[in-house]
């Protein structure tokens, strides 16, 4: 925070301004006017400085333009950040950009987005989250079909704020955006081999070049093994070993200067361990004065299960816990240039399957032992125009279909706990058209306006809804079943931006957005199936952002601040309703009116050649404004049920108040060699929740890395350290039953060594 103040504070005189520069060039130099004679002295060419502060080029608006231009908040993680961190999938993205958490809902295969205290928390595969993930422009809405690994990618675009009026699916916390390598004009290729602790390996690699003059091809994979970092105390059995392996073919061919095809296939097979849960008080859910002891040891997990749910989800009792995720997919995205406009088509199609066993109560007794199966595909196509030429006015226009098949079982071992296990069979259909556009207009050359709008339609469909308990195979419920239910909304999404130049690389702007996202159904474990499949409502949010963006090229410093204030109607919370017979049913509802507000910094400053500091932070709080929350039901003499209701207003959202990353790294010239040396960190403070056995407690993490490579060569050997001082924290807690408080711990200290070769 010091020095992200000392840089916004730093004199300004005798910086060159000017509105022909590129943003992030170096010093302007002049020529002077010399007298007019044959004899004068010619004035020595000046060599301008390459600038140390980069300016980094996104498509988050649709078009490639500087990040320092777009008036919303915006981190670019690059593939050099990627590679030095070692970030490996999403969960992995929230140490290197601020505002954004990501949470395994219960320690299951399925994550959790939050960006500003915007998330929505669920196990189930059926809802939307409200970041939306993006693969070169194409969106997943399936919560556990885009937690697949990263490879071979060019960079990484965190939007923070409502986003719609240029994506294929309404969000009102953020986007996330995958940009991969493209395909080379010359033949290049590399293999990198990574090993680290508890026999976590890596290998990854690509191949790219021409085939033909108007065809090119990018092939890359990636394979990762072994890295069980938990164990089960009682079994003697380690946990956590990953089996994973993806590829990925991408073709570009252009028939002419006018007309491209980028073809796309991917796929992933996954056959890693689950992560394992620990209970951090003795578990009270069979006995409260007879309570099960646990393990004050946080990478110590236990599991096991009931002969009776082994059987019904076709495992053995001491199967250790899984998640097996496969997904494959392809793309195909053209794009032809016409005079004034370029026309550009995206389709998709994924497919996805889930099969995942996890132990929710860290016991080997059936207390809360669940298992996902679930397969869905999703097909999109996108039909866009833009404008291409110069002039004052840029505009884009398009529009979305989106069609999306799921079908899902999950199934709960309650048998030493409620002598009964759980069956929740269900399919749905999901099917988005949207209109969109957006234009932008230099009033002057200093003063510019945005405006954008979308109108989406979604219509979802839930069909043979079955929540089925089991009793030595026989199911005790048979008529708790529901044929169908439905919703459909129609809403608008909105965006305005000012945005103003004052000066040369400085840019002010605010920014009005309205997001929107889906509305769903609750499918959890429960006896009236009725009024557990009531549908929630879409939540609508209005977001204000004010900003400014300043590259400093004399000082090679770069200082991006906003602030928002949110003000969020029918947010979606997990909480419960009551059925006067069958008592508390868990179920999403809408409380209806929340807010929000804080800000976010971001700082780079290269104070002399080879040294780097970035620092990046975010302040976020909020607070209910309006919502009566059922939390829990109380049984009367007449053998009914009543609610216990609690006031909500003024009390705080669930979200850290406080994160902050950064990092400090230095190139160091030894003869024909380049080391390099840096350290990053990542803090955040408690993620208070109203209910305190939600609570997460804060932690710092500390990481270090190290490489040595040739200046002109073409190999590098590297060495990474993440948690360096062996910080023991959770990134998850919660309970699936009462009485058993569980939490997924952070991993250990742990190192890598990696050697990589590129021709």
């Amino acid at each position: 925070m010091a020095l992200a103040l000392g840089g916004a504070i730093l004199p300004f005189p005798n910086v060159a301004y000017s509105q022909t520069l590129p943003a992030a060039s170096g010093p302007v130099v002049h020529k002077k006017n010399l007298p007019h004679t044959t004899h004068a002295p010619s004035t020595p060419r000046t060599a301008t400085p390459k600038p140390r502060i980069e300016n980094v080029i996104v498509t988050s608006e649709r078009r490639a333009q500087s990040a320092q231009n777009i008036p919303s908040s915006i981190s670019v993680i690059s593939s050099k950040v990627l590679e030095n961190r070692n970030i490996n999938n999403v969960f992995d993205l929230q140490y290197a950009t601020p505002s954004l958490q990501v949470q395994p809902s219960y320690g299951s295969g399925q994550y959790t987005y939050t960006i500003r205290g915007v998330g929505f928390s669920g196990y189930s595969s059926n809802n939307s989250p409200t970041v939306g993930i993006y693969i070169d422009e194409v969106a997943n809405p399936v919560p556990f079909g885009i937690n697949g690994m990263m490879f071979d990618m060019q960079r990484v675009e965190v939007l923070r704020g409502p986003q719609g009026t240029l994506y294929g699916r309404n969000s009102t916390g953020g986007a996330i955006n995958y940009i991969t390598n493209k395909p080379t004009d010359t033949l290049k290729g590399g293999i990198a081999a990574q090993y680290g602790r508890f026999n976590d390996t890596k290998i990854d690699g690509y191949i790219s070049g021409p085939i033909t003059d108007k065809l090119r091809f990018r092939f890359a994979t990636e394979t990762q093994q072994g890295g069980a970092w938990q164990y089960n105390p009682e079994a003697r059995e380690s946990l956590g070993n990953v089996s994973r392996g993806a590829a990925r073919l991408l073709l570009d061919y252009m028939p002419s200067d006018t007309l491209k095809f980028e073809y796309n296939l991917h796929g992933s097979i996954d056959r890693s361990d689950a992560n394992g849960v620990h209970a951090w008080t003795p578990i009270t859910s069979l006995s409260k004065t007879d309570p099960i002891q646990v393990s004050p040891d946080r990478y110590a997990t236990t599991w096991g299960t009931s002969p009776a749910f082994a059987k019904e989800i076709g495992i053995s009792p001491n199967t250790t816990p899984f998640s097996h995720i496969d997904t494959g997919g392809t793309n195909l995205r053209m794009e032809k240039k016409l005079p004034g406009f370029t026309i550009t088509d995206l389709a998709s199609y994924d497919y996805m399957q889930r099969n995942e066993y996890d132990n929710f109560d860290d016991s080997s007794l059936s207390l809360a032992d669940v298992s996902f199966k679930t397969r869905a595909s999703v097909f999109s196509n996108e039909l866009r125009f833009s404008s291409n030429t110069g002039g004052r006015l840029h505009w884009i226009a398009g529009v979305y279909y989106g069609h999306q098949w799921l079908n899902d079982r999950y199934q709960s071992g309650f048998t030493n706990l409620y002598k009964t296990d759980g069956d929740v069979r269900y399919s749905q259909v999901v099917n988005t058209i949207s209109g969109f556009g957006q234009l932008t207009y230099d009033i002057t050359p200093k003063l510019h306006i945005v405006g954008g709008f979308r109108m989406e339609h979604e219509s979802r469909h839930l069909d043979n809804v079955y929540a089925h308990y089991i009793v030595n195979n026989v199911i005790t419920n048979p008529n708790n079943y529901v044929g169908q239910r439905t919703q459909s909304y129609t809403l608008p999404s909105a965006k305005f931006s000012i945005e103003y130049n004052p000066i040369h690389n400085d840019m002010a702007y605010f920014t009005f957005s309205k997001g929107v996202k889906s509305g769903g159904f609750t499918l959890y474990n429960s006896n009236n199936v009725a009024a557990m499949t009531e549908p929630f409502k879409p939540e609508n949010l209005f977001s204000y952002e004010i900003g400014n963006k300043i590259i400093i090229p004399k000082y090679n410093i770069r200082f991006n601040a906003d602030f928002f204030y949110y003000d969020y109607f029918d947010r979606q919370v997990q909480a419960e309703t009551v059925n006067p017979n069958t008592g508390g049913i868990g179920i999403y509802v809408n409380a209806p009116r929340s807010h929000e507000y804080g800000g976010e910094y971001e700082f780079e400053w290269s104070p002399i050649p080879g040294l780097n500091i970035s620092q990046s932070g975010a302040y976020v709080t909020g607070a209910y404004d309006q919502f009566t929350e059922v939390t829990g039901a109380i049984k009367g003499s007449d053998g009914l049920y009543t609610a216990r209701v609690e006031n909500m207003a003024g009390k705080g959202i669930s979200v850290p108040h406080f994160m902050a990353n950064g990092s400090v790294d230095y190139t160091w010239p030894i003869g024909k060699y380049n080391l390099n040396t840096g350290m990053n960190y990542s803090v955040r403070t408690t993620n208070w929740s109203p209910n305190p056995v939600d609570t997460i407690a804060g932690y710092t993490l500390w990481g270090a890395y190290m490489s040595i490579a040739p200046r002109q060569g073409h190999w590098k050997f590297e060495a990474i350290g993440e948690n360096i001082f062996n910080k023991q924290y959770d990134v998850t807690r919660g309970y699936f039953v009462s009485g058993d408080y569980i939490g997924l711990a952070g991993r250990p200290a742990t190192w890598y060594v990696r050697v990589r070769g590129d021709f």
